[in-house]
């Protein structure tokens, strides 16, 4: 593992301080295995014991119940989850006419996540524990984990260890010889990636041994419908779902219920007539840091998958210790306006800064509150953004601006005036990343992609910087929030987000914003929007538009106050 990925990892574990255990409660104590607490210890000696999300969630993970939890970014839950699966019992399948020496080791847990990013970055973890004690041989790391997504093929990922080349693997069927040959402990994979191989080669996977299947980040992969729907929102779901299919409802009806639709149950038939279906029910374990109470009351009705009664919930509870929107108080919140002159001002209403003072610094306790949008959105999973094509300078320069012309300008400014290291700026998902990284190099703006595998420039200067340190030349990451969430971030200082939030605005602006502030550092999230804006169509009607005032009432509904930012009016 590189220097820089060592350096992320940790930063982001020396920062569980916050929220602790008490000092009696040691990883062993909550069923972590000995070889992998000393692999722990010996990876990151600085870590002591486990936070309080981490003894809650160990625990549980290792057993067999099934586990609900909702919890706010930056608790150690996702790291904490890694130890409990890596804990579990390997399970084997054994060859009836050869006997149990001749056991094949099997899958054990599917993880399933939204993106590729953050199934490698589980994959960088695990690495680093992997390589404490010295590099590993070939295939070490790829017997315990790896990582199923599309647009992997190893031969075009040129940066990375051998160990973790090893370990990725994509759907087409020459790139499943690895999966094949060395079936993994644990698999992580993307909904789609899981779902050609369901299809095409369903005995790579051998679901039959399958005890433990996670859904991280799991509201980002499935919505449940609105409970009273209007026409026009049952037939937009309708287009919604023909255009983009839900793959992870899919996947979970293949595992969990007998539903006869058209997709799961042909699939699922087929699977237990060759004897590929897990033999006992597998636990189930979801997560995410927003979850609203109707998709979570989705998974015991509408969608069948978990057990009235049976489930583990550990969801936040609010308390004095955070503001009800779940954010630490070391975040800071700032709204930017474009106006129809070109013109850029802090949002009316923003207060004026105040001094931090160590109160600020808060421990991790209380939940977002949950906000009832009248129009629901469908989101899916988007774990393979099409490769960029080689698009030259000069047709760059004569595209359309991907942003109202001056948005971009205002972020350069406030990026010039006020990032020291590392800021992340987050794009619709419509938005071609490559053209915003072009237009921001164009202002004089180190902008790169974001990319934790294979580009140095993405991974490098977000993993291993010293938030404490000026940069001479800054670093602006470009993403989508399709590719952002769920990561860690531990250097990062400011958040960039350009444009009303999509679809659910609290919960996309809440997952961005946790991006920074994690474990009691300061952060700061900035948004740029249009002020009001008066157009008139081709009937002569005129139509006002005001990105500003949509803006101001969200944040109100989290409960979160604009401060201005120096440097603007």
């Amino acid at each position: 593992m590189t220097h820089t990925s060592e350096a992320h990892t940790k930063e982001f574990l020396h920062a569980n301080s916050p929220g602790k255990a008490p000092l009696n409660v040691t990883f062993e104590s909550l069923g972590v295995g000995t070889p992998i607490a000393t692999a722990l210890r010996a990876a990151f000696p600085e870590v002591q014991q486990p936070t309080t999300m981490q003894r809650k969630l160990i625990s549980a993970v290792v057993g067999t119940q099934d586990i609900l939890l909702q919890d706010f970014t930056g608790t150690g839950k996702s790291f904490g989850l890694l130890l409990g699966l890596l804990s579990k019992p390997r399970i084997s399948r054994y060859n009836s006419k050869k006997g149990k020496d001749h056991a094949t080791k099997s899958i054990t847990t599917l993880l399933i996540v939204p993106h590729r990013d953050l199934a490698y970055q589980f994959l960088h973890w695990l690495h680093h524990l992997l390589t404490s004690t010295g590099e590993p041989g070939p295939n070490s790391l790829a017997s315990i984990v790896q990582v199923l997504v599309r647009g992997s093929s190893p031969e075009n990922l040129t940066n990375s260890s051998p160990r973790i080349l090893e370990a990725i693997v994509n759907p087409s069927s020459s790139g499943l010889s690895m999966l094949r040959n060395y079936p993994p402990h644990i698999l992580i994979a993307t909904p789609t990636a899981l779902m050609d191989v369901l299809r095409k080669e369903p005995e790579v996977l051998q679901l039959s041994t399958l005890s433990t299947v996670v859904v991280d980040e799991v509201d980002w992969l499935l919505q449940a419908l609105p409970q009273k729907s209007s026409k026009y929102a049952t037939e937009k779901a309708a287009r919604a779902n023909q255009k983009h299919p839900d793959v992870l409802k899919t996947v979970m009806d293949v595992l969990y219920t007998n539903t006869k639709t058209k997709v799961s149950y042909p699939l699922r038939k087929r699977l237990l007539k060759m004897k590929l279906a897990p033999i006992d029910r597998p636990q189930l374990i979801m997560l995410s840091a927003t979850m609203r109470n109707k998709l979570r009351t989705a998974f015991f009705g509408a969608y069948g998958w978990f057990r009235r009664g049976k489930v583990l919930k550990l969801i936040k509870t609010s308390s004095g210790s955070r503001p009800a929107h779940g954010l630490n108080r070391t975040i800071t919140h700032h709204v930017l306006v474009m106006s129809q002159d070109g013109s850029v001002k802090n949002i009316a209403g923003a207060r004026k800064a105040r001094v931090s003072t160590p109160s600020d610094v808060s421990e991790h306790g209380s939940s977002c509150g949950e906000q009832d949008e009248e129009e629901e959105e469908f989101i899916f999973d988007e774990d393979d953004e099409a490769p960029l094509d080689d698009e030259t300078d000069t047709n760059m320069l004569q595209a359309s601006p991907v942003f109202t012309p001056g948005m971009l300008e205002a972020v350069a400014s406030a990026f010039a005036l006020d990032v020291p290291n590392i800021a992340l700026l987050v794009v619709p998902a419509t938005t071609s990343v490559r053209r915003v990284i072009f237009e921001l190099n164009r202002l004089g703006v180190n902008a790169h992609g974001l990319d934790l595998v294979d580009d140095d420039a993405g991974r490098a200067h977000l993993l291993s910087k010293n938030r404490d340190i000026p940069d001479e030349n800054p670093t602006l990451l470009v993403s989508t929030l399709a590719t952002t969430r769920g990561i860690d971030f531990p250097g990062l200082t400011h958040v960039f987000l350009v444009g009303l939030p999509e679809g659910r605005a609290g919960d996309v602006y809440l997952h961005v914003a946790g991006r920074v502030g994690r474990f009691g550092r300061r952060g700061k999230v900035i948004t740029i929007v249009e002020g009001r804006r008066e157009n008139e169509g081709k009937n002569g009607k005129v139509s006002v538009r005001d990105d500003s005032k949509k803006m101001d009432t969200m944040l109100k509904k989290l409960g979160i106050g604009a401060t201005k930012l120096e440097h603007f009016d």
